[in-house]
């Protein structure tokens, strides 16, 4: 079924309300009282498999040992920790199939590095991820009808998560060790081609978007995005196309078509949410046109309470 207002669309991807945490437990740093992120009461029980982490069910929190003081401590606890659970027949489908030999960063406190962990395993925890999307489109005045359009690829059918859904230009998950602007040009290379000297200098910081996703099995992801717009001179000296793999094709789209194909479900949730904040810094979806502008702002934008990067 497809959606009726671009609120909608949002929904899809800030799916959980500020008040709809208390049925979760928190899983807290080894100073006892930091949250790094939210755990349902399965994943909880698991933790209590190990001495590692005080798990109280009157207070639900899942608390680290005060002598995991380094990062090294627990980068190996939870190395450890992510490796046993491969074994359990119930999280098969996310630590085995879904398994990526990738590293991502939990902060704790701001801006500092607190442990690194496989990254289908922090999907499980709660934990805060990060992400750079790039939307690459021509300028209405660089358009040979006049028109904005955006390149807009098609996910491969044989990914893992979304197959055959549309995306933006270029998408990544922030993997340690690499760096924002470092994965920007990486992703921009391997996803479409894009050659260095060209990305440096046309990519353009736009802010990020945050928001609070609950995944069918009621976990919480909390996520934050990095946006960047490139805009390409004209529509034929330079072109993205595939090179890894993970889209099928690139096409030209105007505006009209990724509304209707937004409105039709066709884009990776929060890849439509991207595109919804690159219409609205763009002056194409206004206050005027758009009577939940308010409210796709500021839910496009949430607060955690967590440390972030």
């Amino acid at each position: 079924m497809g959606a009726t207002t671009l609120l909608d669309i949002v929904d899809l991807v800030d799916s959980c309300p500020y008040t709809d945490v208390s049925e979760y437990y928190q899983l807290i740093a080894h100073d006892g009282s930091t949250p790094l992120g939210y755990v349902t009461e399965e994943i909880a029980l698991l933790f209590k498999r190990h001495n590692e982490f005080d798990v109280n069910n009157s207070t639900k929190t899942i608390i680290l040992n005060s002598d995991f003081d380094t990062l090294e401590k627990r980068d190996r606890l939870f190395e450890i920790v992510a490796e046993s659970w491969k074994e359990i027949p119930e999280l098969d489908e996310l630590l085995v199939k879904g398994w990526r030999n990738e590293l991502y960063t939990v902060y704790n406190p701001h801006h500092v590095a607190y442990m690194h962990i496989e990254r289908s395993f922090s999907v499980l925890i709660g934990v805060v991820t990060y992400g750079v999307h790039i939307n690459g489109y021509i300028p209405a005045n660089n358009s040979k009808n006049g028109q904005l359009k955006m390149w807009i690829p098609r996910r491969s059918a044989t990914k893992p998560t979304f197959p055959g859904m549309l995306d933006n230009t270029v998408a990544g998950g922030l993997g340690y060790p690499h760096g924002i602007w470092d994965t920007l040009v990486k992703e921009c290379y391997e996803e479409a081609g894009l050659a260095q000297e060209f990305v440096e200098s046309h990519a353009k910081a736009c802010g990020v978007l945050q928001y609070m996703y609950k995944t069918d099995d009621n976990r919480i992801q909390p996520e934050v995005e990095y946006i960047y717009d490139i805009a390409f001179d004209n529509e034929d000296d330079i072109k993205p196309h595939p090179v890894d793999g993970e889209a099928e094709d690139f096409q030209l789209m105007e505006v009209d078509e990724i509304l209707t194909r937004l409105y039709q479900n066709e884009f990776k949730p929060n890849c439509g949410l991207v595109i919804i904040d690159f219409l609205i810094r763009h002056g194409i979806v206004t206050p005027e046109s758009e009577k939940y502008y308010t409210e796709i702002l500021t839910r496009s934008h949430r607060r955690f309470p967590f440390p972030l990067m």
